[in-house]
């Protein structure tokens, strides 16, 4: 039977193929890619509905058409004059089934850390949802586009220290120094860069979990020093002692510690790797944290 006053064929389980008007056919801004302008200029010049092929539309419980995979395709050919697109079109699903249908389909271009993330929470995803709590948590966003003024830009950092121990126990360590150091107003990109992330994760693990610095007098000290004087310091042992960037924020931070010491000088420890933080991460589930709380 005709849909929309389209041509339909019904594929049975695959859905049906039918010829639609553009249209009535929505983008959904929570899960669908960011637009790239220069390739649906690119569509357009070249459109070939025969190159074109099938995008995949979504047919919602209450008749509604959502674009699931190819909407620069579908936008390319109406900036090219045509008011119709051949579609593959499911039904029933949800806005939840069509994230991950569409982050399933991602065989053409890989999506950005910040575009898979905004999938992942559409798709009701138990660690991203964790994520941003815990982020919340500490007076800050993450940022689902890049914003220099506010929130946190550094998405695949704050997965890595989520899955250091798969509960969130770094992360939350993590964030928590920086906001106890550099106060609630400024859990921003740059006091919570990548950099300066895994730089502190480091620090802790290896210092404050071995008992060569306390805490509270680290998380002052970082404070003191700035975020502005850490990065500078960093841009600089870079340049010294090559490496990547933020062990050479972790040289900063140990830098920041030692600044005007006599004493409990502590020494760079730069061999090892974020990801394997989780035994220490454990120590603390068995209620060794006592020292930073």
């Amino acid at each position: 039977m005709p849909s929309n006053g389209s041509k339909y064929i019904d594929l049975g389980d695959w859905g049906s193929a039918e010829v639609l008007q553009i249209a009535d056919i929505q983008i959904d801004p929570d899960y669908q890619r960011d637009l790239r302008h220069d390739l649906i200029d690119k569509i357009a010049r070249e459109y070939d509905v025969v190159k074109a092929g099938p995008i995949l539309v979504s047919k919602r419980a209450d008749g509604s058409l959502w674009n699931v995979d190819g909407q620069h395709r579908m936008i390319g050919a109406e900036r090219a004059g045509e008011t119709e697109v051949f579609a593959n079109v499911v039904h029933g699903l949800t806005q939840e089934q069509e994230a991950a249908l569409r982050l399933a389909r991602n065989d053409r271009r890989a999506d950005s850390i910040y575009e898979r993330f905004r999938t992942r929470l559409v798709m009701g995803d138990e660690v991203a949802h964790r994520i941003v709590e815990i982020v919340r948590q500490n007076n800050s966003d993450v940022n689902l586009v890049p914003n220099a003024q506010t929130g946190i830009n550094a998405v695949a950092c704050l997965e890595l220290l989520y899955d250091i121990d798969g509960t969130g126990t770094w992360l939350g360590r993590v964030l928590r120094a920086l906001r106890e150091a550099f106060g609630d107003d400024h859990m921003n990109a740059e006091t919570c860069s990548a950099s300066m992330m895994k730089a502190v994760a480091w620090f802790l693990a290896q210092h404050v979990d071995s008992r060569e610095a306390s805490y509270e007098e680290f998380t002052t000290r970082l404070g003191q020093y700035g975020p502005e004087d850490i990065r500078r310091k960093a841009v600089s042992h870079k340049a010294a002692n090559g490496g990547a960037m933020w062990i050479n924020y972790y040289r900063a931070v140990v830098e920041a510690w030692n600044f005007r010491r006599s004493k409990n000088m502590l020494r760079w420890k730069t061999i090892g790797s974020i990801s394997r933080l989780g035994a220490a991460a454990d120590g603390l589930a068995r209620g060794t944290r006592g020292r930073d709380n």
